[in-house]
């Protein structure tokens, strides 16, 4: 049982703990179930010696019988009750201890930042909330309660057996030194296969994850047979080392199984020699075999479970490697509440850089006045989607500071941070739910009247009454039911039910036709009003309107102005606008 004194045992004992209750009672029926077990060889020996062998009367035997019969159809009747009761205590306290470490495992990964989930596979991430938590099901049971059942019967049938005929108890431990021999050494090599295991599950896990979100794209190539050849791969290695963990298994079951065996045909021969030399009873023999039957039981079990749980702590050291990943992004100790009064949003000096290697943004500096709406422009890759993530600290600043109305956004709490902005994406995000809960997931607690407000005010009503359950329609995994505008309208009314006081538009209206963008359009106008907005877009038409254009190249500022301002005089601005509009006179490009 070394690992008892695991680290991750004794982590794990920490959410059981508070279970303590079901786990003392499936414990103290396990036990009981097992005493209970010992009236069959008992009777036996008392049969033996007492009813068959004993000259006395037929009647006596009968009564003697008779006892017997009900003393065993009684023990028996008890083990009903028991027998469940063991099982659901066990049951309770093992899936509670599941239930807190999933949900706690859950929580966490809400709280990493974006930089871990870039890094990492959503599948593998899946995979250890679901499957290596599952994996870890069985600790409790099999390696806490069952392993305290075995040990308490077992060093109490020693005891036992060890006053009832030393020589012949000495005889029957020959075999434990054995156990311990070869379960000493395959149990850290058994952990290290079943790691090894969950780890490629992780990336098979990942691998079909991320191909399954992308099969237009590998339909669209026809990559259909490189993928699953691909996969193959992948899936061959998973193969390989479940046989190599399996090995390991099946050599330590048929180990333990010939130990098994092997003890009985010891204390049977030397039995035998002392029954016929007439120091021992054939009754007493009989009564020591089937003792012996329950002391190698908790012996295997033992064994069993060291087997077992070396499989369900490498699930459960994956579980709490990722507990232990710290988010990068977290509240400072004295952070506060945000309080937004006007929205002004000043970038002061700011530097960033993924890898703290390679800078993505260089001493950008620029304020957005409260209501005002900017334009943050510039070619693929000088900066602009960066930008916007740090303002709701999706990512920090590695130098310089992001201020709203005065507040250092490091120095507030993330929760009241985000409250106060509302995002509308190039790619909306919507979930497998209802036009309604999708709509509802911009603020908790908005009334049926607020949802249906936003939704018209996002033109959402002039589609929704189509849907074959209206707003109760479901829409698919990321909306897959709904056109591309159709799910941008969702995605705004979700940010007018938030009614934030800062409104960031990253590319929204990029993917549209000229109609659905015509519509949007309208729809986001309308949003701006009276917020402070950051708006990206590489339609230079749909920013045109905006009180202050942001120009950058590769992580600069290279201008700032006014779209009618910036097009006066050649530069950057202006030559983006000529790549977009042509070599067109001034008075065309202005508004």
């Amino acid at each position: 049982m070394n690992y008892f004194g695991s680290p991750t045992f004794r982590r794990f004992m920490r959410y059981a703990l508070p279970y303590w209750r079901p786990i003392l009672g499936s414990v103290l029926c396990g036990i009981a179930k097992f005493v209970l077990a010992l009236l069959l060889p008992g009777a036996l020996a008392y049969l033996t010696d007492y009813v068959i062998l004993d000259e006395v009367s037929n009647a006596d035997k009968i009564q003697r019988m008779e006892l017997v019969v009900v003393v065993l159809v009684i023990g028996y009747l008890l083990r009903i009750p028991i027998s469940f009761f063991r099982s659901w205590y066990a049951e309770l306290a093992g899936n509670r201890t599941i239930f807190d470490i999933r949900e706690d495992l859950y929580g966490h990964v809400q709280r990493l930042s974006l930089d871990y989930h870039a890094k990492h596979r959503t599948g593998s991430t899946t995979s250890r909330i679901i499957n290596d938590v599952n994996g870890a099901q069985g600790i409790l049971d099999r390696g806490v309660m069952s392993v305290a059942v075995d040990l308490i019967f077992l060093v109490g049938i020693v005891a036992f057996l060890f006053a009832w005929d030393w020589q012949l108890a000495l005889v029957s431990l020959f075999t434990l030194p054995l156990y311990a021999l070869v379960f000493g050494v395959l149990n850290p090599r058994l952990r290290l296969t079943a790691r090894a295991v969950q780890e490629q599950m992780s990336e098979l896990s990942g691998e079909v994850n991320e191909k399954m979100s992308g099969q237009t794209v590998v339909m669209a190539f026809v990559r259909e047979r490189s993928e699953r050849l691909h996969f193959l791969g992948l899936h061959r290695e998973y193969f390989e080392r479940v046989m190599r963990r399996v090995n390991i298994q099946v050599w330590m079951f048929t180990l333990g199984e010939f130990f098994t065996m092997l003890g009985p045909l010891i204390v049977i021969s030397f039995g035998s020699f002392r029954v016929m030399g007439g120091t021992l009873t054939f009754g007493e023999l009989l009564l020591f075999y089937g003792f012996l039957s329950h002391l190698y039981l908790p012996m295997r079990r033992l064994a069993d479970a060291s087997a077992a749980v070396q499989l369900q702590l490498a699930a459960m050291d994956r579980v709490f490697e990722l507990m232990d990943v710290q988010p990068d992004i977290a509240d400072a100790p004295d952070a506060g509440l945000l309080t937004v009064a006007n929205g002004r949003i000043e970038f002061d000096d700011v530097h960033f850089s993924y890898d703290k290697v390679s800078p993505v943004l260089e001493g950008v500096s620029f304020v957005a006045e409260p209501g005002t709406a900017v334009a943050i422009v510039g070619r693929s890759g000088a900066g602009k989607s960066t930008l916007i993530k740090l303002l709701p600290r999706f990512y920090d600043v590695d130098a310089g500071a992001i201020r709203v109305d005065g507040q250092d956004v490091r120095s507030v709490r993330q929760h009241s941070l985000r409250e106060n902005i509302g995002i509308v994406m190039q790619d909306p995000i919507l979930f497998n739910a209802s036009v309604r809960e999708n709509i509802l997931y911009g603020r908790r607690g908005a009334t049926e009247e607020e949802m249906i407000a936003a939704a018209r005010m996002a033109h959402v009503d002039e589609f929704v009454a189509e849907l074959p359950k209206g707003y109760d329609t479901v829409i698919g995994e990321r909306g897959v039911t709904l056109s591309g505008g159709q799910k941008q309208r969702v995605s705004i009314a979700r940010a007018f039910l938030r009614d934030p006081r800062i409104l960031i538009l990253d590319e929204a209206t990029s993917n549209l036709d000229s109609h659905a963008e015509a519509i949007i359009q309208d729809a986001l106008d309308e949003l701006m009003k009276g917020r402070t907005t950051l708006v990206i877009a590489h339609r230079l038409s749909t920013i045109v309107d905006c009180d202050q254009v942001v120009v950058f190249e590769e992580g600069h500022v290279v201008q700032q102005g006014t779209h009618d301002s910036l097009i006066q005089s050649p530069g950057p601005y202006r030559a983006l606008c000529e790549e977009q509009f042509g070599a067109v006179s001034l008075d065309a490009l202005q508004r």
